[in-house]
């Protein structure tokens, strides 16, 4: 009898730990043994951070959506039929009023705006400023910088210090007059961020330790800054981008691996999960799972975070009718749908897709979301890639809606 109230005793004493171990989610598991395996939904239990880049649409100019047919100059073609038609963000406030808008409705924290260094009276970040006052629900501004126009191939600190100066003021300034200010995100503990791009030329590295250096020891910004470095292109490694330097390594390259461009920054993210491979294709939730853990796992004993990259979809057979890359269809009444194609599929057979790859593209972001839990989106209106968060008239607003269900409460 005792021996049975003792084992009762303790299955009491171990009746929680079994309800927890049931009760925990098992939908953050990463599986050793699987190449392929299916990507569960994980639910939202906190918000989660999105950020979308943000392309200044100036349509009818030189420098803006042009490409090259049969030798002759012509305008990119849109994939969908923008809600908006064409638009100059520069000239027409309200269409910045109708983006804020709606990217509070999709639950959007921040869009990303590149900065040419065309003064601080900058139009749209006047209006923007001035929408965001109105209405701070409405989505904040981070600004992109490309400093490469400052690095050219002989340039150090020591040669250029005029130039070095000049480019202090203007971030000192930049700092000031936009990231210090309301309408600028910043991540919980008062940190403007930044992000820096446009560095992935070999003779450019060596300087960008220096460089962010200097811009950190400037006394207007000193360490109050979190930077994040946009990796132009797809899907590498971390070794790729000096990771084995960042961890003391100073053998030989081969060539293909950048110098230490880890080391400056705080937090890293990709602008294209696109792909031509059919591996990549055929496994593509899971394969894109393995590459966003092995970097998250690698930064985070550096102190440095990975954000992970998500795209609506992906459809550049308009613009490029002989494109290699495989499409991300998108959803719409439970059927995958591309609009280069008929909607009854004819020219690309979607019968493979049987959940909206928008939302499974999503459950391996938060799968892999870092400590910040933001989620970066490429793109809002970059509408010939087919990469569009916009609404285009073909799916009206069911992306909006689908990026707050994905990562908001």
């Amino acid at each position: 009898m005792k021996k049975i109230f003792a084992i009762l005793s303790i299955l009491v004493l171990l009746a929680p730990v079994f309800i927890a171990c049931e009760d925990k989610p098992n939908v953050y598991e990463f599986p050793t043994d699987e190449y392929v395996y299916d990507i569960p939904d994980v639910p939202v239990t906190e918000d989660y951070v999105v950020g979308v880049a943000y392309d200044v649409k100036l349509r009818d100019t030189l420098y803006t959506d042009i490409w090259w047919d049969a030798g002759k100059r012509a305008h990119q073609l849109y994939t969908g039929h923008p809600v908006l038609g064409e638009y100059d963000l520069r000239q027409d406030a309200d269409v910045l009023r109708q983006h804020l808008d709606w990217g509070k409705e999709a639950g959007i924290d921040f869009f990303v705006l590149s900065w040419g260094g065309h003064g601080l009276n900058d139009t749209i970040l006047t209006n923007w400023e001035q929408l965001y006052a109105q209405d701070n629900a409405r989505p904040k501004v981070v600004i992109r910088f490309d400093p490469s126009y400052r690095f050219m191939a002989k340039d150090t600190l020591q040669l250029n210090r005029v130039q070095m100066d000049s480019l202090r003021f203007e971030l000192d300034s930049l700092y000031t007059f936009v990231m210090q200010r309301d309408f600028a995100y910043k991540k919980s503990d008062g940190k403007p961020v930044m992000i820096l791009c446009d560095f992935t030329n070999a003779v450019q590295i060596p300087r960008l330790n220096d460089f962010v250096t200097f811009l950190k020891g400037s006394e207007t910004i000193g360490n109050n800054l979190w930077i994040m470095a946009e990796l132009g292109g797809g899907w590498t490694s971390p070794e790729h981008w000096g990771y084995n330097a960042a961890n003391g390594y100073n053998g030989p390259s081969d060539g293909t691996v950048r110098a230490d461009s880890i080391k400056p920054f705080d937090a890293f993210f990709i602008t294209d999960i696109s792909h031509n491979n059919y591996d990549r294709f055929y496994s593509q939730y899971s394969y894109l799972d393995y590459n966003y853990r092995y970097w998250q796992d690698r930064m985070k004993p550096l102190g440095k975070e990975y954000i992970p990259t998500v795209q609506p979809g992906f459809d550049d057979r308009v613009n490029t009718p002989g494109s290699d890359r495989y499409l991300i269809p998108r959803w719409k009444n439970g059927k995958a749908y591309v609009i280069s194609s008929s909607e009854t599929g004819i020219q690309y057979n979607l019968s493979s897709f049987t959940e909206n790859p928008y939302q499974k593209w999503a459950n391996v972001a938060k799968r892999n979301a870092g400590d910040s839990r933001i989620i970066m989106i490429y793109n809002w209106n970059d509408f010939a890639s087919g990469i569009n968060l916009e609404p285009v008239t073909e799916f009206g607003t069911d992306y909006l809606q689908y990026t707050r269900e994905f990562f908001k409460k």
